[in-house]
């Protein structure tokens, strides 16, 4: 409903602003028309499109009125504030002043008119030649009785014609008596229409609120492709000055016009003039146009250096401000110094041409040469050392390890907690595994195109306490990534992908496929019935992917390597996995075969590439993929599998499992210690010099998007609204989430723990966690192509900095 809503708001916000310029323009020419039937006709015309860009205003105002309930307000208060308010205001003075005026010029008022009463159309209902009163001066005469009066200004200060004898044009209608000469003519058919109704036509109250209108509905579109950063009421301030400004201006120049037409034999500029003036006009616009892109993509560029301590803004979420904790620095927060590790690896990356399973090949960034990276493994509580060689991966590398809380000088993340190690270097990441789980290790320098072609693999952490050992069982990982093969551009590497919200490319271009491990088809292993398995899925990927497990029941017993707590069976339910996400199925081999496979994945297949990248409307198809790839467990080789289920119900963590105990993260009475709002959103506008589709935190892209203050031991609570066209798989480092609610309903199963939610189109979470690992964190969308385009932010701990810095001249680019 929310994603609905959004794309209302757009849609009318633009027709708004068509439909207003029109009634502008309209309202502005009423005067030159070359004679009073064709004014009327065209007042008619104009009162007509008025009150439809009236009815376009009203339906905007409603609908975003309507977001603002389904979001409880706060997920639209900027467009409540910026861009309906002031042209609900704009729509009530033009429908106040210039639809009435519009009214009696068209002539429709006929009992009036015949009446001569102050209803009357211009150049109807007036009297006569013989009535003396207004008639024309003829050549020679001299008489002041017919003189046609000067235009004087009136208690509104506007221009009208007053004099004795004279009906002055007031609130209530235009003029009774015209001249007199002119209403004979326009009985006969005169060509031209009365000086006074061309001044009733360029009447300022009926001209200046429908051109104002046109401003502060087209500022109203404005702000709704692309909406400014909170806090609003600088830019609130600021539109209403500019509508005034535009208002007294408009009204001065409308005053000199309504004087120029008035006058007796006044005639339209000629053809070419009107040519040259409107030729000027558009040169004059293309200019300030080409100078206002140029200059908003030269301030969107991203320095070539930059502390990412430049915390300019913070968002406090209702706690303290900054300035109560001691200094400390990122690069203290390490893991263990001292003592042998219990588990050491060396993580070897480097560029090169990798044939998969299936016998395509890849342009890829590897870990050990392998697609994709070794799996790791360990046990819960060990020690763990892994040194990073980077051979000749020009970008340079990191290592980040997604999901597992390192302290945060261990996280890997280039400009934050380390400098990305150049080709030659070498990096040594230390910490203790101390939580089981499903985990993966990825690049996060340049993050966006080194996982999409290659730099990732599985970080398993066991408890031979609480889970079977491999003799007893089969404990597979079964890793998720659509590789680019295929296309190329020149016979070279895979075509980048264009960048920006419009791309939907994983970072990269050619046939993506989607493969397990590195095989895009169909893999056979044999297991004995009653063998207890566990798959671990693990999705290295930017969208959602949907799974079907068939052929028997299972159940989901950790997500994102946190346990699940009483979990039931599920069977032909499908499992969809947020991009980074992580889910744990496990189950007794039947007798018959078992076939894991994937059912929708917007991550791979040219579909991919379209707007709205993830998918539509929550539809993750295939995408025009020739193959899912597919795992099949089997006693025996001569197993036939079950095909797989594409429809059928959806996993919820929501209700799943049951709650034992009482709820973590409880807040006491005085309730959380801070409160985050964020509005994950679509802007216009530009991202280190490139016109794109922004991916918007509060309507704010990286490096302005404040960052999330906390102290140590602060419960925290943070709600995220999805008011954007795509999915956003939010990912915190150093923190597990627990899910309270989404879209208002409670979560009320086994405690719902994650490092990576998805929120999709339209959703509201609720997610709290404890802030107990001090540090300077990345928070971004795990949409690794968002978060490039600056869908990032930080959580910072109070006290804490980073000495690192980002930018080109650095050499460090996390995303």
């Amino acid at each position: 409903m929310v994603e609905n809503l959004f794309e209302q708001n757009l849609l009318w916000a633009v027709l708004a602003a068509v439909c207003w310029l029109f009634a502008a323009r309209g309202a502005r020419r009423l005067a030159t028309r070359p004679h009073s039937r064709a004014l009327r006709r065209r007042a008619r015309l104009g009162l007509a499109l008025l009150t439809t860009a009236l009815l376009t205003l009203t339906v905007r105002a409603a609908l975003a009125v309507a977001l603002a309930a389904e979001t409880d307000w706060w997920g639209a208060t900027d467009f409540l504030l910026l861009a309906v308010a002031p042209q609900v205001a704009a729509g009530a003075v033009v429908t106040w002043l210039s639809v009435p005026a519009y009214w009696r010029l068209t002539g429709w008022d006929r009992g009036a008119r015949r009446s001569g009463g102050p209803g009357a159309g211009a150049g109807a209902g007036v009297p006569g030649p013989s009535a003396g009163a207004g008639r024309p001066k003829a050549e020679g005469a001299t008489p002041a009785s017919s003189a046609v009066p000067a235009p004087a200004p009136s208690a509104f200060g506007l221009a009208g014609p007053v004099g004795e004898g004279a009906t002055t044009l007031t609130e209530a209608g235009p003029p009774v008596a015209e001249v007199g000469s002119a209403a004979q003519g326009e009985v006969q058919g005169a060509a031209t229409p009365a000086p006074v109704a061309r001044s009733a036509a360029a009447d300022p109250r009926l001209v200046v609120p429908v051109r104002v209108g046109g401003v502060a509905v087209g500022l109203g579109a404005l702000f709704t492709l692309h909406p400014p950063a909170p806090p609003y009421t600088g830019f609130l301030v600021l539109e209403v000055t500019l509508l005034a400004l535009a208002a007294s201006g408009l009204v001065l120049l409308q005053q000199r016009r309504r004087a120029a037409v008035g006058v007796p034999g006044w005639r339209p500029a000629s053809r070419g003039r009107r040519l040259v003036r409107a030729l000027a006009v558009v040169t004059c616009g293309a200019l300030l146009v080409a100078g206002g892109y140029g200059l908003a993509a030269r301030e969107s560029r991203l320095p070539d250096r930059m502390a990412t301590a430049h915390h300019h803004a913070y968002d406090t979420g209702g706690g303290p401000g900054p300035g109560a904790a001691p200094a400390r620095s990122v690069a203290d927060l390490t893991g263990p110094s001292t003592g042998a590790a219990d588990r050491r690896f060396t993580l070897t990356a480097s560029a090169r041409t990798v044939r998969l399973a299936s016998g395509e090949t890849v342009d890829a960034l590897t870990f050990n040469g392998v697609l994709p990276g070794p799996e790791l493994q360990v046990e819960k509580g060990e020690l763990v050392e892994v040194t990073l060689v980077n051979q000749d991966v020009t970008e340079g590398v990191t290592v980040h390890w997604h999901g597992v809380d390192v302290p945060n000088a261990e996280d890997g993340v280039a400009g934050v907690t380390q400098d990305a190690v150049r080709p030659g270097g070498r990096h040594v990441y230390r910490f203790r595994a101390n939580r089981t789980g499903t985990f993966w290790y990825h690049a996060h320098q340049q993050s966006s195109s080194a996982v999409a072609r290659g730099l990732f693999g599985a970080l398993v952490v066991t408890d031979e306490a609480r889970q079977p050992a491999p003799s007893d069982g089969v404990d597979r990982t079964v890793v998720a990534h659509a590789w680019s093969v295929g296309t190329t551009r020149d016979g070279g590497s895979p075509v980048r992908g264009s960048g920006g919200a419009l791309s939907g490319r994983n970072g990269l271009g050619g046939d993506l496929r989607t493969a397990f491990g590195d095989d895009t088809g169909e893999r056979r292993e044999r297991v004995a019935a009653g063998t207890p398995v566990r798959l671990r899925l693990v999705n290295a990927d930017n969208c959602p992917r949907t799974y079907a497990l068939t052929g028997t029941s299972f159940k989901v017993a950790a997500i994102d390597g946190n346990e699940v707590s009483a979990p039931s069976d599920l069977d032909g339910t499908l499992l969809r996995v947020a991009g980074g996400g992580r889910y744990d199925l496990t189950f007794r081999q039947p007798r018959g075969a078992v076939r894991l496979t994937v059912t929708g994945d917007a991550n791979a297949g040219a579909g991919s590439q379209g707007f709205e990248g993830c998918g539509e409307d929550g539809a993750y198809g295939t995408h025009g993929t020739r193959e899912s790839p597919s795992l099949i467990l089997a006693p025996d080789a001569a197993a036939e599998p079950p095909a797989a289920v594409a429809d059928a119900p959806l996993f919820d963590p929501l209700h799943y499992g049951t709650a034992t105990g009482p709820r973590p993260l409880t807040p006491d009475d005085d309730g959380f210690d801070r409160d985050f709002r964020m509005v994950l959103g679509n802007s216009v506008g530009f991202y280190d010099g490139a016109p794109m589709m922004l991916w918007t935190v509060n309507n704010a892209v990286y490096p302005d998007i404040p960052s999330l203050l906390v102290g140590e031991g602060d419960l925290v609570r943070v709600t995220f609204l999805n008011r954007s066209l795509d999915d956003h798989p939010m990912h915190l480092h150093g923190h597990r989430m627990l899910v309270l609610s989404r879209d208002g309903e409670r979560a009320d199963g086994s405690p719902w723990w994650t490092d990576t939610l998805n929120v999709a189109p339209g959703e509201r979470y609720e997610i709290a966690f404890r802030a107990d690992n001090p540090g300077v964190w990345a928070d971004h969308c795990h949409n690794l192509d968002h978060a490039r385009d600056g869908m990032v932010l930080h959580l910072a701990y109070d006290g804490v900095s980073s000495p690192y810095e980002t930018g080109a001249s650095t050499g460090n680019t996390p995303e």
